[in-house]
């Protein structure tokens, strides 16, 4: 190697342990002296690449990267790493190219694996995306980003023997895992919870809160509609009410009730939704709290409490009910959608009061929802079936609940 030569590669590697450091700027400075006397220079190239994606330059990183790809088509890492930029661009099928090439040449690589399994899921290619899936937890069993990946594939085709099976293994590696637990519970249908843990909900919602609004939309959701619909028709009187809704989410009640209140609180136990909710601008107060304690901390507060699809995350509504009742003021109002359990449909129905779904939300028997209201104070029951949303292309029945604080 020539003085020249070395002197080069001095200065890539100085430029790599800068990158390596966080030292950006002498990072970029030293790789761009080395580009100008080598610009085909493919490590360079690659590392340079990856800085400028890591500043936020994602359209010129893939230039830099399809660069070092090109004079040198033999590095996995490099094929890896532009997958990982077009995917950032939403360039999903070159990403797959640029993904199986790297398989191609490391086929021992979990994350060239786990990374193709990804994005042909978001390719709309579920089969293929689980057996890339597979073969990276083949190659690093303890790859738990994969065993999350491939439970999700599974359950969308519906395989839920196969992705109960997934879970069981993600949770001997990561016990403590609340996500893998419930739904280990929900897919298996063994040691089935009375309510989600609240650590499930809140990872739940805080990784859902982004695209919330929209999912729901594509779903042709109307809880908050139908919520909104029974309160105009039982509201007693002109005076504006105090109310509460409770599991606010992003704030979808919101607009609907804003009218009616002279107060308007929502609470929730992800941070993300409470700050979607935030920014509608409508709540007078908004809180990051658990439900049952946030209620049972307010007695006699509220002269309406609204929850919109939030009771599907408890199994027994016992202690929701109960905290209802007591932030509700006299002849207070609480109505509530939940998802219906169909006792014709179920023959086993009649023997439960609730069910734990594959979609990890609990469906109710309607007799029981008016047991426990009644037993946790409530009169002038009153229960409607009405449709809350589209699912899988098929309607999901659910429960308009109503009762009065005796």
């Amino acid at each position: 190697m020539s003085q020249s030569a070395n002197s080069h590669a001095r200065v890539l590697q100085d430029a790599i342990e800068a990158h390596k450091g966080g030292r950006l700027l002498e990072a970029e400075a030293a790789y761009r002296s080395v580009l100008q006397v080598r610009p085909d220079d493919p490590d360079a190239l690659n590392f340079f690449g990856m800085l400028r994606c890591q500043t936020g330059h994602q359209s010129e990183a893939a230039e830099f990267l399809r660069r070092s790809v090109e004079v040198d088509p033999k590095n996995p890492h490099a094929w890896l790493n532009l997958g990982n930029v077009l995917v950032m661009l939403n360039r999903d099928e070159e990403a797959r190219t640029a993904f199986t090439r790297a398989t191609e040449l490391a086929p021992d690589l979990a994350m060239a694996w786990f990374n193709l399994g990804v994005c042909l899921g978001r390719c709309k290619q579920p089969l293929e995306a689980a057996s890339a899936l597979h073969r990276a937890l083949k190659i690093e069993p303890g790859h738990l980003p994969a065993y999350e990946s491939l439970a999700v594939v599974l359950h969308r085709l519906g395989n839920y023997e196969e992705a109960a099976e997934v879970f069981r293994e993600w949770l001997a590696h990561d016990p403590d895992n609340a996500m893998a637990r419930h739904m280990l519970a929900a897919t298996s249908g063994a040691e089935t919870p009375s309510r989600a843990a609240d650590q499930y909900v809140r990872v739940l919602f805080d990784d859902f809160a982004a695209t919330f609004d929209e999912n729901l939309a594509s779903l042709e959701y109307r809880a908050p509609q139908l919520i909104a619909e029974r309160l105009t028709r039982e509201a007693r009187g002109d005076a504006p009410l105090d109310i509460l809704d409770a599991g606010c989410g992003t704030g979808l009640c919101g607009p609907l009730v804003r009218e009616v209140a002279r107060r308007l609180a929502g609470v929730d136990l992800s941070a993300a939704m409470v700050e979607k909710a935030r920014a509608r601008g409508c709540y007078d107060e908004l809180l990051v709290e658990e439900l049952c304690a946030f209620m049972s901390s307010r007695p006699a507060a509220f002269d309406v409490v609204l929850s919109a699809d939030t009771l599907v995350y408890f199994g027994a509504l016992e202690e929701p009910l109960r905290a209802a009742r007591r932030c509700l003021r006299e002849d207070g109002l609480l109505i509530f959608t939940v998802e219906r359990l169909n006792e014709e449909q179920d023959s086993g129905a009649r023997q439960r009061s609730y069910r734990l779904e594959t979609h990890g939300r609990y469906s109710h028997c309607e007799r029981y929802v008016g047991a426990a209201l009644a037993g946790a104070g409530f009169g002038g029951i009153s229960i409607e079936t009405g449709v809350l949303r589209r699912e899988r292309g098929s309607e999901v029945s659910g429960l308009i609940v109503l009762g009065r604080a005796a």
